[in-house]
Protein backbone atom coordinates (compact mmCIF):
# COMPACT_ATOMS: atom_id res chain seq x y z
CA UNK A 1 0.00 0.00 0.00
CA UNK A 2 2.73 2.47 0.97
CA UNK A 3 4.78 1.74 -2.14
CA UNK A 4 1.78 2.25 -4.39
CA UNK A 5 0.89 5.50 -2.70
CA UNK A 6 4.44 6.78 -3.04
CA UNK A 7 4.36 5.96 -6.74
CA UNK A 8 1.17 7.98 -7.04
CA UNK A 9 2.72 10.91 -5.22
CA UNK A 10 6.14 11.25 -6.73
CA UNK A 11 5.20 10.36 -10.31
CA UNK A 12 1.90 12.26 -10.10
CA UNK A 13 -0.03 9.27 -11.39
CA UNK A 14 -3.47 9.95 -10.02
CA UNK A 15 -5.59 7.12 -11.34
CA UNK A 16 -8.67 5.51 -9.89
CA UNK A 17 -7.88 2.40 -7.89
CA UNK A 18 -10.03 -0.63 -8.70
CA UNK A 19 -10.29 -3.95 -6.88
CA UNK A 20 -11.97 -7.24 -7.70
CA UNK A 21 -12.24 -8.54 -4.13
CA UNK A 22 -11.96 -7.15 -0.63
CA UNK A 23 -8.54 -8.80 -0.30
CA UNK A 24 -6.90 -6.48 -2.80
CA UNK A 25 -8.88 -3.32 -2.08
CA UNK A 26 -6.62 -0.36 -1.35
CA UNK A 27 -8.31 2.08 1.03
CA UNK A 28 -6.63 5.36 1.83
CA UNK A 29 -9.42 7.17 3.64
CA UNK A 30 -13.08 8.07 3.57
CA UNK A 31 -15.01 11.02 2.21
CA UNK A 32 -17.59 12.91 4.29
CA UNK A 33 -19.77 15.99 3.94
CA UNK A 34 -20.99 18.63 6.36
CA UNK A 35 -23.50 21.40 5.87
CA UNK A 36 -22.07 24.77 6.86
CA UNK A 37 -24.48 27.27 8.34
CA UNK A 38 -21.75 29.87 7.99
CA UNK A 39 -21.11 29.31 4.29
CA UNK A 40 -24.67 28.21 3.49
CA UNK A 41 -23.46 25.21 1.52
CA UNK A 42 -22.43 21.59 1.90
CA UNK A 43 -18.68 21.04 2.17
CA UNK A 44 -16.86 17.81 1.42
CA UNK A 45 -13.74 16.54 3.13
CA UNK A 46 -11.72 13.32 3.30
CA UNK A 47 -10.21 11.76 6.42
CA UNK A 48 -7.15 9.55 6.68
CA UNK A 49 -6.66 7.58 9.89
CA UNK A 50 -3.19 6.22 10.67
CA UNK A 51 -2.49 2.47 10.89
CA UNK A 52 -2.54 2.31 14.69
CA UNK A 53 -5.89 4.08 15.06
CA UNK A 54 -7.97 0.91 15.33
CA UNK A 55 -5.41 -1.22 17.16
CA UNK A 56 -4.56 1.39 19.80
CA UNK A 57 -7.92 2.63 21.15
CA UNK A 58 -6.45 5.05 23.71
CA UNK A 59 -3.98 6.89 21.49
CA UNK A 60 -4.65 10.49 20.43
CA UNK A 61 -3.28 12.12 17.29
CA UNK A 62 -2.15 15.43 15.82
CA UNK A 63 -4.49 16.58 13.05
CA UNK A 64 -3.26 18.04 9.76
CA UNK A 65 -5.83 20.12 7.88
CA UNK A 66 -5.03 20.22 4.15
CA UNK A 67 -6.37 22.95 1.87
CA UNK A 68 -7.15 22.44 -1.83
CA UNK A 69 -7.90 18.98 -0.53
CA UNK A 70 -9.25 17.16 -3.58
CA UNK A 71 -8.38 13.55 -4.33
CA UNK A 72 -4.91 14.21 -5.74
CA UNK A 73 -3.85 16.39 -2.82
CA UNK A 74 -5.30 13.89 -0.34
CA UNK A 75 -3.24 11.07 -1.85
CA UNK A 76 -0.16 13.28 -1.99
CA UNK A 77 -0.16 14.32 1.66
CA UNK A 78 -1.27 10.98 3.11
CA UNK A 79 1.40 9.20 1.07
CA UNK A 80 4.12 11.50 2.37
CA UNK A 81 2.88 11.16 5.96
CA UNK A 82 2.74 7.37 5.69
CA UNK A 83 6.22 7.20 4.25
CA UNK A 84 7.62 9.37 7.04
CA UNK A 85 6.05 7.18 9.71
CA UNK A 86 6.53 3.54 8.78
CA UNK A 87 7.44 0.96 11.40
CA UNK A 88 8.02 -1.69 8.74
CA UNK A 89 10.59 0.52 7.02
CA UNK A 90 12.13 1.71 10.31
CA UNK A 91 11.18 5.30 9.55
CA UNK A 92 9.76 7.37 12.39
CA UNK A 93 10.47 10.95 11.28
CA UNK A 94 7.10 12.31 12.38
CA UNK A 95 4.25 11.09 14.59
CA UNK A 96 1.23 9.44 13.05
CA UNK A 97 -1.27 12.02 11.81
CA UNK A 98 -4.97 12.21 11.24
CA UNK A 99 -5.32 14.05 7.93
CA UNK A 100 -8.41 16.10 7.06
CA UNK A 101 -8.39 17.18 3.42
CA UNK A 102 -10.91 19.91 2.62
CA UNK A 103 -12.23 20.10 -0.95
CA UNK A 104 -12.91 23.41 -2.67
CA UNK A 105 -16.08 25.04 -3.86
CA UNK A 106 -14.94 28.62 -4.48
CA UNK A 107 -11.27 28.77 -3.45
CA UNK A 108 -10.84 32.44 -4.42
CA UNK A 109 -13.70 33.40 -2.12
CA UNK A 110 -12.63 31.18 0.76
CA UNK A 111 -8.88 31.76 0.80
CA UNK A 112 -8.63 35.54 0.33
CA UNK A 113 -8.76 37.98 3.27
CA UNK A 114 -9.85 41.05 1.29
CA UNK A 115 -11.85 41.81 -1.83
CA UNK A 116 -9.28 42.65 -4.49
CA UNK A 117 -9.03 42.41 -8.25
CA UNK A 118 -5.28 43.04 -8.32
CA UNK A 119 -2.46 40.74 -9.49
CA UNK A 120 0.97 42.38 -9.30
CA UNK A 121 0.68 45.26 -11.79
CA UNK A 122 -2.62 44.17 -13.29
CA UNK A 123 -6.01 45.39 -12.09
CA UNK A 124 -9.59 44.26 -12.69
CA UNK A 125 -8.86 40.53 -12.72
CA UNK A 126 -12.32 39.05 -13.32
CA UNK A 127 -11.39 35.71 -11.76
CA UNK A 128 -11.10 37.46 -8.38
CA UNK A 129 -14.65 38.83 -8.35
CA UNK A 130 -15.74 36.56 -5.49
CA UNK A 131 -12.70 37.32 -3.30
CA UNK A 132 -12.74 38.37 0.34
CA UNK A 133 -14.43 35.49 2.19
CA UNK A 134 -11.54 34.17 4.30
CA UNK A 135 -13.12 35.19 7.60
CA UNK A 136 -16.23 33.12 6.88
CA UNK A 137 -14.16 30.13 5.79
CA UNK A 138 -12.04 30.46 8.92
CA UNK A 139 -15.21 30.46 11.00
CA UNK A 140 -16.43 27.35 9.19
CA UNK A 141 -13.21 25.50 10.05
CA UNK A 142 -13.06 26.65 13.66
CA UNK A 143 -16.72 26.53 14.61
CA UNK A 144 -18.09 23.71 12.46
CA UNK A 145 -15.47 21.40 10.94
CA UNK A 146 -13.00 21.17 13.83
CA UNK A 147 -15.69 20.35 16.42
CA UNK A 148 -16.97 17.65 14.06
CA UNK A 149 -13.49 16.14 13.74
CA UNK A 150 -12.73 16.40 17.46
CA UNK A 151 -16.00 14.71 18.40
CA UNK A 152 -15.56 11.93 15.84
CA UNK A 153 -11.90 11.03 16.37
CA UNK A 154 -9.30 10.89 19.13
CA UNK A 155 -7.47 14.14 18.54
CA UNK A 156 -4.87 16.10 20.43
CA UNK A 157 -5.34 19.81 21.06
CA UNK A 158 -2.66 20.59 18.46
CA UNK A 159 -3.55 21.27 14.84
CA UNK A 160 -1.49 21.74 11.69
CA UNK A 161 -2.54 23.51 8.48
CA UNK A 162 -0.96 22.91 5.08
CA UNK A 163 -1.70 25.52 2.43
CA UNK A 164 -0.29 26.15 -1.05
CA UNK A 165 -0.62 29.34 -3.11
CA UNK A 166 -3.94 30.98 -2.12
CA UNK A 167 -4.19 28.23 0.51
CA UNK A 168 -0.93 29.49 1.98
CA UNK A 169 -2.38 33.00 1.98
CA UNK A 170 -5.38 31.72 3.95
CA UNK A 171 -3.15 29.90 6.43
CA UNK A 172 -1.24 33.14 7.09
CA UNK A 173 -4.59 34.88 7.59
CA UNK A 174 -5.43 32.31 10.28
CA UNK A 175 -2.08 32.88 11.97
CA UNK A 176 -2.61 36.63 12.08
CA UNK A 177 -6.33 36.87 12.84
CA UNK A 178 -7.08 33.68 14.81
CA UNK A 179 -3.74 32.44 16.17
CA UNK A 180 -5.32 29.87 18.47
CA UNK A 181 -6.89 27.95 15.60
CA UNK A 182 -3.67 26.22 14.52
CA UNK A 183 -0.36 25.56 16.22
CA UNK A 184 1.70 24.59 13.20
CA UNK A 185 1.80 26.04 9.69
CA UNK A 186 3.28 24.74 6.44
CA UNK A 187 3.07 27.66 4.01
CA UNK A 188 3.90 26.54 0.48
CA UNK A 189 4.68 29.40 -1.90
CA UNK A 190 1.82 31.58 -0.61
CA UNK A 191 0.23 34.24 -2.79
CA UNK A 192 2.23 37.19 -1.46
CA UNK A 193 0.96 39.36 -4.32
CA UNK A 194 -2.56 39.43 -2.93
CA UNK A 195 -4.02 42.95 -2.70
CA UNK A 196 -0.66 44.71 -3.19
CA UNK A 197 1.13 42.55 -0.57
CA UNK A 198 -1.67 42.87 1.96
CA UNK A 199 -0.02 40.17 4.09
CA UNK A 200 3.18 42.19 4.56
CA UNK A 201 1.24 45.24 5.73
CA UNK A 202 -1.11 43.27 7.96
CA UNK A 203 1.71 41.26 9.53
CA UNK A 204 3.44 44.45 10.69
CA UNK A 205 0.20 45.64 12.30
CA UNK A 206 -0.55 42.33 14.03
CA UNK A 207 2.95 41.83 15.40
CA UNK A 208 2.77 45.23 17.05
CA UNK A 209 -0.63 44.47 18.57
CA UNK A 210 0.11 40.83 19.48
CA UNK A 211 3.71 40.59 20.72
CA UNK A 212 2.98 37.20 22.30
CA UNK A 213 2.03 35.41 19.05
CA UNK A 214 2.82 31.69 19.29
CA UNK A 215 3.35 29.34 16.33
CA UNK A 216 5.77 27.06 14.53
CA UNK A 217 5.93 28.07 10.87
CA UNK A 218 7.60 26.58 7.80
CA UNK A 219 7.75 28.69 4.65
CA UNK A 220 8.61 27.22 1.24
CA UNK A 221 9.43 29.50 -1.68
CA UNK A 222 9.50 28.29 -5.29
CA UNK A 223 11.59 29.71 -8.10
CA UNK A 224 9.23 32.25 -9.66
CA UNK A 225 11.87 34.67 -10.87
CA UNK A 226 10.89 34.27 -14.51
CA UNK A 227 7.53 35.78 -13.70
CA UNK A 228 8.40 38.39 -11.05
CA UNK A 229 11.03 38.70 -8.30
CA UNK A 230 8.53 40.22 -5.89
CA UNK A 231 7.26 36.75 -4.94
CA UNK A 232 10.68 35.96 -3.49
CA UNK A 233 11.14 39.44 -2.00
CA UNK A 234 7.79 39.54 -0.21
CA UNK A 235 8.21 35.96 1.05
CA UNK A 236 11.54 36.86 2.64
CA UNK A 237 10.07 40.01 4.14
CA UNK A 238 7.33 37.98 5.84
CA UNK A 239 9.92 35.52 7.14
CA UNK A 240 12.05 38.35 8.52
CA UNK A 241 9.03 39.93 10.24
CA UNK A 242 8.28 36.68 12.09
CA UNK A 243 11.93 35.91 12.82
CA UNK A 244 12.59 39.37 14.23
CA UNK A 245 9.31 39.70 16.13
CA UNK A 246 9.24 40.43 19.85
CA UNK A 247 7.61 37.08 20.57
CA UNK A 248 9.92 34.32 21.75
CA UNK A 249 7.19 31.79 20.93
CA UNK A 250 7.41 32.10 17.16
CA UNK A 251 9.66 29.53 15.51
CA UNK A 252 10.04 29.98 11.79
CA UNK A 253 12.10 28.50 8.99
CA UNK A 254 12.27 29.44 5.31
CA UNK A 255 13.56 27.30 2.47
CA UNK A 256 13.97 28.39 -1.12
CA UNK A 257 13.54 25.56 -3.65
CA UNK A 258 15.58 26.80 -6.58
CA UNK A 259 14.75 23.78 -8.75
CA UNK A 260 10.99 23.90 -8.18
CA UNK A 261 8.28 26.03 -9.75
CA UNK A 262 5.06 27.18 -8.12
CA UNK A 263 3.16 24.06 -9.17
CA UNK A 264 5.92 21.51 -8.44
CA UNK A 265 7.04 22.69 -5.02
CA UNK A 266 4.22 21.19 -2.85
CA UNK A 267 5.64 17.64 -2.63
CA UNK A 268 9.16 18.49 -1.39
CA UNK A 269 7.81 21.39 0.68
CA UNK A 270 5.32 19.13 2.47
CA UNK A 271 8.06 16.62 3.28
CA UNK A 272 10.55 19.17 4.58
CA UNK A 273 7.78 21.12 6.27
CA UNK A 274 6.70 18.09 8.29
CA UNK A 275 10.33 17.42 9.19
CA UNK A 276 10.65 20.95 10.55
CA UNK A 277 7.34 20.95 12.42
CA UNK A 278 8.30 17.72 14.19
CA UNK A 279 12.04 18.34 14.31
CA UNK A 280 13.71 16.01 16.81
CA UNK A 281 11.00 13.34 16.64
CA UNK A 282 13.19 10.79 14.87
CA UNK A 283 15.07 8.32 17.09
CA UNK A 284 18.58 7.31 16.02
CA UNK A 285 18.57 3.52 15.91
CA UNK A 286 22.31 3.17 16.35
CA UNK A 287 22.39 5.51 19.33
CA UNK A 288 19.46 3.77 21.03
CA UNK A 289 21.31 0.47 20.63
CA UNK A 290 24.10 2.02 22.68
CA UNK A 291 21.91 3.69 25.30
CA UNK A 292 18.20 2.78 25.58
CA UNK A 293 17.58 5.65 28.00
CA UNK A 294 17.73 7.94 24.98
CA UNK A 295 14.13 6.88 24.37
CA UNK A 296 13.07 8.44 27.68
CA UNK A 297 15.14 11.56 26.99
CA UNK A 298 13.63 11.86 23.52
CA UNK A 299 10.07 11.54 24.81
CA UNK A 300 10.61 14.15 27.53
CA UNK A 301 12.16 16.66 25.12
CA UNK A 302 9.45 16.18 22.49
CA UNK A 303 6.68 16.45 25.11
CA UNK A 304 8.08 19.76 26.30
CA UNK A 305 8.52 21.00 22.75
CA UNK A 306 5.07 20.02 21.46
CA UNK A 307 3.15 20.80 24.64
CA UNK A 308 1.55 17.34 24.86
CA UNK A 309 2.67 13.99 26.24
CA UNK A 310 4.75 12.12 23.67
CA UNK A 311 5.58 8.43 23.97
CA UNK A 312 7.72 6.72 21.37
CA UNK A 313 5.64 4.44 19.17
CA UNK A 314 5.14 1.00 20.74
CA UNK A 315 5.65 -0.95 17.52
CA UNK A 316 8.73 1.01 16.52
CA UNK A 317 10.41 0.61 19.90
CA UNK A 318 9.50 -3.08 19.88
CA UNK A 319 11.21 -3.44 16.51
CA UNK A 320 14.32 -1.70 17.88
CA UNK A 321 14.34 -4.18 20.75
CA UNK A 322 14.37 -7.16 18.40
CA UNK A 323 17.09 -5.57 16.29
CA UNK A 324 19.21 -5.34 19.43
CA UNK A 325 18.24 -8.84 20.57
CA UNK A 326 18.75 -10.86 17.40
CA UNK A 327 20.35 -8.75 14.66
CA UNK A 328 23.02 -7.19 16.86
CA UNK A 329 23.15 -9.80 19.61
CA UNK A 330 23.12 -7.34 22.51
CA UNK A 331 20.44 -8.79 24.82
CA UNK A 332 21.17 -6.44 27.73
CA UNK A 333 20.39 -3.47 25.48
CA UNK A 334 17.30 -5.27 24.18
CA UNK A 335 16.06 -5.78 27.73
CA UNK A 336 16.52 -2.07 28.42
CA UNK A 337 14.53 -1.16 25.31
CA UNK A 338 11.72 -3.62 26.03
CA UNK A 339 11.51 -2.53 29.68
CA UNK A 340 10.95 1.09 28.59
CA UNK A 341 8.25 -0.06 26.19
CA UNK A 342 6.55 -2.07 28.92
CA UNK A 343 6.59 0.93 31.21
CA UNK A 344 5.10 3.16 28.51
CA UNK A 345 2.47 0.62 27.40
CA UNK A 346 1.71 -1.61 30.41
CA UNK A 347 -1.64 -2.76 28.97
CA UNK A 348 -0.09 -4.17 25.80
CA UNK A 349 0.28 -7.94 25.67
CA UNK A 350 2.85 -7.60 22.93
CA UNK A 351 5.37 -5.60 24.97
CA UNK A 352 5.36 -8.15 27.81
CA UNK A 353 5.80 -11.04 25.41
CA UNK A 354 8.76 -9.30 23.78
CA UNK A 355 10.33 -8.53 27.14
CA UNK A 356 9.95 -12.19 28.11
CA UNK A 357 11.78 -13.21 24.93
CA UNK A 358 14.73 -11.02 25.91
CA UNK A 359 14.78 -12.31 29.48
CA UNK A 360 14.86 -15.91 28.22
CA UNK A 361 17.80 -15.20 25.93
CA UNK A 362 19.66 -14.06 29.05
CA UNK A 363 18.44 -17.08 31.02
CA UNK A 364 16.30 -14.96 33.37
CA UNK A 365 13.43 -17.43 33.66
CA UNK A 366 11.86 -15.95 36.77
CA UNK A 367 11.58 -12.54 35.15
CA UNK A 368 10.13 -14.12 32.02
CA UNK A 369 7.54 -15.88 34.17
CA UNK A 370 6.47 -12.53 35.61
CA UNK A 371 5.92 -11.26 32.06
CA UNK A 372 3.72 -14.21 31.11
CA UNK A 373 1.76 -13.84 34.33
CA UNK A 374 1.25 -10.19 33.45
CA UNK A 375 -0.08 -11.23 30.03
CA UNK A 376 -2.52 -13.64 31.65
CA UNK A 377 -3.73 -10.92 34.01
CA UNK A 378 -4.51 -8.85 30.90
CA UNK A 379 -5.82 -11.76 28.83
CA UNK A 380 -6.74 -14.78 30.99
CA UNK A 381 -7.47 -16.87 27.92
CA UNK A 382 -4.13 -16.27 26.20
CA UNK A 383 -3.08 -19.82 25.31
CA UNK A 384 0.32 -18.82 23.97
CA UNK A 385 1.28 -17.25 27.30
CA UNK A 386 -0.05 -20.29 29.20
CA UNK A 387 2.04 -22.69 27.09
CA UNK A 388 5.17 -20.60 27.47
CA UNK A 389 4.65 -20.28 31.21
CA UNK A 390 4.21 -24.05 31.62
CA UNK A 391 7.31 -24.70 29.53
CA UNK A 392 9.64 -22.71 31.79
CA UNK A 393 8.19 -23.82 35.15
Amino acid sequence: MKNRLLAIIFLFICTTLHAQTSDNLITVGKKYSIYSNTLKETRTYSVYLPPSYQSNPTKKYFVAYVLDGGRNKFLEVTGIAQSMNSTADLKMQIPELIIVSIENTDRTRDFTPTHSLNYLDAENIAAFNSSGGANAFMQFIGKELMPQIDSSYRTLSKNLIIGHSLGGLFAIHCLLESPGLFNYYILIDPSWFWDHNYIGKRTREVLKAKPDLKARVYIALANNFQEDNRHYKWGHEFYDLLKDSASSNINVKLRYFEDEKHLTVPVPATYYGLRYIFDGFELDINEVCKNPDLINKHDLEMSQKMGVTIKSDERFVNTLGYIALYDRNIPDIAIGIFEINAKNYPSSVNVWDSLADAYLVKGLKEKAKVCYEKILSLQPGNMDAKKKLEKIK
